[in-house]
C-alpha cells in the first residue's frame, strides 16, 4: 500500500486535486482508498469526495497529526486489512503538518511505502497567509517535498514568478510545479500521478527530490496552536422549498455576509468559510477562501446518485479563519445563517451533535 499525503493551508485546492487524481488512478486500474480529515465536528469535503465512489473514511473534530492520531492509526489499519488498496490518499486538515502524519504512520506494523509529501498553495493568497500566520506557513512549506503552486489560472505571470522566487529561497530542496487543478490545463495532474505512482526508474526526467531521503517532521509542534485559527462547524435542519439555483444563491448570500462581518474584526483574515446542502441529487457547495481585500466565493454543483429531499434539508457549515475569537466567529456564522434563512421564509433548527455523531464513521 502506497500512502500519498496531500497537504496545504485552508482553501489551497486539496479536494479538487484529489478528485482529479482519483479519476486518473481509477482509469489506470489502481485500487484507491481515502481518508479525509476536517478540524470541525461536521465535515464538508468528505461529502464532496463521496462522489469519487471509492472506500473512504472521514475523521472530524480535530487534527490527525495531533488530537486524532490514535483514530488515524486505527483507520489506516482497518483500510489496509479490509480493502488493501494500491494507494491510500490522506487529505489532512489545512491546519496540519503532513510530515508529522507520515512519521507517525512509519511506526505502525503495516506494510506501506510513501510518496513524497505534497503541499499545495494558492498562489494568490500565500503573501496574505505569510502576513497572518508566518510561523505556521513557513513550517508547512519547509516540510514539503513537492509544492504545487495552485490556481495559476487566477494570477498573472509576475505574481507567479514572485511566489516561485520566494519558495526557492525558503525551500530550496522542494520540487516546485505550477498547477491549475480546477481545469488542469497544464497537465499537472498527469505529472503528479507519475510522481506518486510510478517506480523511480520508470520516470523520465525524474526530479532530484525523489532520490533524497524523506524530510523529517519538526518535533513537538502543535499545528492547531501555531495556526492561530479559530474554527466553528455544525449543521441546520431546514424545511421549505429549495431548488438547486436557490440553494446556491442562498449559500452565497450567507457566506458573503459572514465574510464582511469577519473582516470587521480582522480585515486581513485568511482561511475559509464553507457551506453545503444537498438538493435532490445535487450537492451544492459554496466556499469563500480569502480575506476582506480579495474575497473569492466559489460555488460547486456536484451530481450525486441519491435523489429526493421531501422538503427537508441539512445545511452544513465549516468556518476556519485567522485571528478571530471563536465565540465571535460562532456569533457571526449563526447570525448570518439565521438572517438569510428567515428572509427566504425557510423553517430551520440548529442541530446539536450527540457524542456518538462525532465519532468517525465508515462511509
Amino acid at each position: 500500500m502506497r500512502v500519498l499525503l496531500i497537504g496545504g493551508f485552508l482553501g489551497s485546492g486539496k479536494t479538487t486535486t484529489i478528485l482529479k487524481l482519483i479519476d486518473k488512478m481509477a482509469a489506470a486500474g489502481k485500487k484507491v482508498a481515502l481518508i479525509v480529515n476536517e478540524v470541525g465536528e461536521i465535515g464538508i469535503d468528505g461529502k464532496t469526495l463521496e462522489t469519487a465512489g471509492i472506500p473512504s473514511k472521514e475523521l472530524t473534530n480535530g487534527c490527525i497529526c495531533c488530537s486524532l492520531v490514535i483514530n488515524l492509526r486505527i483507520t489506516v489499519s482497518e483500510i489496509a486489512d479490509i480493502y488493501n488498496p494500491d494507494i491510500l490518499i490522506i487529505e489532512p486538515t489545512g491546519l496540519s503538518f503532513p510530515s508529522q502524519i507520515r512519521d507517525e504512520l512509519l511506526t505502525m506494523n503495516v506494510m506501506m511505502s510513501f510518496a513524497p509529501v505534497i503541499t499545495l498553495i494558492d498562489v494568490s493568497r500565500l503573501t496574505a497567509e505569510m502576513d497572518q500566520i508566518p510561523k505556521f506557513v513557513e513550517q508547512q512549506l519547509k516540510e514539503a517535498e513537492i509544492i504545487g503552486i495552485n490556481k495559476i489560472d487566477l494570477a498573472d505571470e509576475d505574481k507567479i514568478k514572485s511566489i516561485e522566487a520566494f519558495l526557492k529561497e525558503m525551500t530550496p530542496d522542494a520540487y516546485l510545479m505550477r498547477m491549475a487543478a480546477v481545469n488542469d490545463s497544464g497537465g499537472a495532474i498527469d505529472t503528479l500521478y507519475e510522481l506518486v505512482t510510478r517506480k523511480r526508474e520508470e520516470i523520465a526526467g525524474m526530479p532530484d527530490i525523489l532520490e533524497r531521503p524523506p524530510k523529517k517532521a519538526a518535533e513537538n509542534l502543535n499545528s492547531i496552536e501555531i495556526s492561530n485559527v479559530s474554527t466553528y462547524s455544525g449543521s441546520y435542519k431546514v424545511s421549505g422549498e429549495l431548488t438547486v439555483k436557490k440553494a446556491g444563491e442562498l449559500l452565497e448570500n450567507i457566506i458573503s455576509a459572514a465574510g464582511m462581518e469577519i473582516s470587521k474584526v480582522n480585515k486581513s483574515f485568511v482561511g475559509h468559510v464553507k457551506m453545503a446542502v444537498k438538493v435532490g441529487g445535487t450537492l451544492v457547495k459554496v466556499s469563500q477562501t480569502s480575506g476582506a481585500d480579495d474575497r473569492k466565493i466559489e460555488a460547486e454543483y456536484i451530481l450525486q446518485n441519491e435523489t429526493g429531499n421531501d422538503g427537508a434539508y441539512e445545511l452544513r457549515f465549516l468556518a476556519a479563519v485567522t485571528n478571530v475569537k471563536k465565540e465571535t466567529l460562532e456569533e457571526i456564522i449563526d447570525q448570518s445563517v439565521s438572517v438569510f434563512l428567515t428572509a427566504k421564509k425557510l423553517d430551520f433548527e440548529k442541530r446539536v451533535l450527540k457524542e456518538e455523531a462525532k465519532k468517525p464513521i465508515v462511509l
